[in-house]
């Protein structure tokens, strides 16, 4: 081997050297970045979200009771002598108090007809971003 070519071996060397400590490249910051992003993310959008989910599977649970009639044997029951829209609408709002929902007897429209039960739901969740607050619409239908 001569000199030139060990020369060459010693500057690779230390070229892979000074690469492996303490430097960092732009990749490394960009998916740091990128996980602190979905991080907050996560934080922020994650529990409207959740609740969602849950408010959703209980307003199917309530249209379920109310196509069998047996709304008012349940949890949610508010009295037998009610009409019977206004107590599946009331079972529905209760569940959203639960989950800590803003949401109106005005959003709530039910709708039965034959053996089906219908629960449409508008709701809105403000979040509030370092930028200025993001409305979320949450807007859905569930029969039995």
């Amino acid at each position: 081997m001569d000199k030139r070519e060990q020369a060459l071996k010693i500057h690779r060397f230390r070229k892979r050297i000074v690469h492996e400590h303490g430097a960092t490249n732009a990749g490394c910051l960009i998916v740091i970045l990128a996980i602190m992003i979905l991080a907050y993310g996560g934080y922020k959008f994650g529990p409207p979200s959740i609740d969602d989910y849950q408010f959703r599977n209980a307003a199917l649970r309530i249209a379920g009771y109310a196509a069998a009639g047996v709304l008012a044997e349940t949890k949610y029951g508010t009295g037998r002598g009610r009409e019977e829209i206004e107590q599946i609408r009331e079972a529905v709002l209760l569940e959203a108090i639960d989950l800590r929902i803003a949401l109106s007897r005005d959003n709530i429209l039910v709708e039965k007809e034959g053996g089906f039960v219908f629960i449409t739901v508008k709701y809105m969740v403000p979040i509030s971003l370092p930028w200025g607050e993001f409305n979320w619409n949450f807007a859905y239908t569930v029969n039995n």
